[in-house]
């Protein structure tokens, strides 16, 4: 093993158990994190019975003296005061956190980040098909990623109902499973901020004629939906939905002291450097609903394009040519970009650790479904995004940027909209001779 690649794996071994560290020697100050903070909590109410407070009651204006606060606030004697506690996740979540409750905080937090990075190696292991090695690599890179260690650090639940049912989607439709792909993105309504990539996804294969992985999401939604409305009981559900009302609130208002630096979200950055503007929301939504159209209209005419780059004959049993297959898998690669780095530009709440969801990449990037230049191409896109968002992360973690406030988050939010951008300049022209290495495997198994 050369000394690189060695370096980079103890580096990653490193960051994997640094959360857990700091768990152990900082119960104090992790009582900030969000798992301790917001989920923990959730999963108590829940066992005590408290469940009808976990959301704000409908005439409350702030989340403040709302009886979630005030309740964590108890439970955690060593929280600041000026910290405000929030949970906005559906019913079905806080089900989910019951068994944590059980345990001290701290030991929760560490029971969460060992679950979370076990769904980690999951996530390679899933995608490599079973080849260890590649198992290895993705893990490595995925461990690499700032947002997923910050994501670690603070136990969010990103990795556990976020990037899992992404990657594993993902992997279902690259392999013609479209209806099972669906199903298992329909999952995402736990992690809402990761839905827009799926809509553009699925309705760029709906406009493509393309419908089977539409109706696997619509069922994977009724599912999940359903979960959601019966976790906990209809009125409950009611109430969650309620709360999104108050949702702008923790980050336009400066009484929540939320990180500006954090919100790598255009819209949010809109509505942040022009609060109490009555059309602030309606620019700034506005904004983000044409360029989600955009990029449906984009990713549309990307798959339609594989179509037409390869010959329109079919074997002799009448399934789809070698060629065909191979285009349609790189065109969905390059759709999945899309919908990846479309994320900050179009939702109104997507934070730092969101990008958790872009360790996807990395995948993409080495899975063996893209040509030559395509795929010389997407790892030198791999490698810009890992680099910029490490940089960053490192720059508000250790560089006093507070004062510059929304400014410095619309940096980050500028370098994806140049990313986005560069995605069709990705795609290469093909010869009929290019076979994939992951399709050339299947040919030969």
């Amino acid at each position: 093993m050369q000394l690189v690649p060695l370096l980079l794996k103890i580096l990653a071994v490193f960051l994997l158990f640094m959360p857990l560290l700091i768990a152990v020697s900082q119960p104090v100050i992790m009582q900030g994190s969000d798992f301790v903070m917001t989920f923990y909590p959730v999963g108590k109410m829940v066992v005590q019975g408290l469940a009808q407070n976990i959301y704000p009651p409908p005439s409350a204006s702030s989340f403040v003296e709302a009886p979630f606060n005030l309740y964590v606030h108890q439970l955690l004697t060593f929280l600041p005061k000026q910290y405000v506690a929030v949970y906005m996740y559906s019913p079905l979540m806080a089900l989910f956190f019951v068994p944590f409750s059980f345990l001290s905080a701290q030991h929760a937090l560490i029971a969460w980040q060992v679950f979370s990075i076990f769904v980690l190696a999951l996530v390679a292991w899933l995608s490599s098909r079973g080849d260890r090695f590649q198992a290895l690599e993705y893990f490595s890179m995925l461990a690499l990623f700032c947002p997923i260690f910050h994501t670690l650090l603070i136990g969010h639940l990103g990795i556990v109902v976020g990037l899992l049912p992404l990657a594993l989607g993902y992997a279902l439709l690259s392999r013609g499973k479209e209806v099972a792909g669906g199903l298992a993105w329909g999952a995402l309504v736990l992690k809402p901020q990761f839905l827009p990539t799926v809509l553009l996804v699925c309705g760029a294969l709906f406009f493509s004629k393309r419908p089977k992985a539409t109706i696997g999401f619509a069922l994977g939604l009724l599912v999940f939906g359903l979960a959601t409305v019966f976790a906990l009981g209809p009125n409950l559900f009611v109430e969650w939905l309620n709360s999104f009302k108050m949702s702008d609130t923790i980050f336009a208002k400066a009484g929540y002291q939320f990180p500006a630096y954090m919100v790598v979200s255009l819209p949010a950055v809109i509505v942040q450097t022009f609060p109490g503007h009555g059309a602030t929301k309606l620019v700034a939504y506005g904004l983000a609903a044409l360029i989600g159209l955009f990029a449906l209209w984009r990713a549309t005419a990307i798959l339609n394009g594989a179509k037409l780059s390869v010959s329109t004959q079919s074997n002799s049993d009448g399934a789809p040519t070698v060629a065909e297959v191979r285009a349609q898998r790189a065109a969905l690669a390059l759709v999945m970009l899309e919908g990846l780095f479309v994320l900050p530009l179009v939702l109104p709440h997507f934070l730092f650790y969101d990008f958790c969801g872009l360790g996807l990449l990395a995948i993409i990037a080495g899975q063996g479904y893209l040509w030559g230049v395509e795929a010389v191409r997407v790892k030198f896109l791999r490698l810009a995004t890992w680099w910029c968002c490490n940089l960053y992360y490192v720059s508000f973690m250790f560089l006093p940027v507070a004062p510059l406030k929304q400014w410095y988050a619309l940096l980050l939010v500028a370098i994806f909209a140049f990313f986005f951008y560069k995605i069709p300049g990705v795609a290469a022209a093909r010869e009929s001779t290019d076979t994939p290495k992951e399709l050339s495997d299947e040919q030969s198994q």
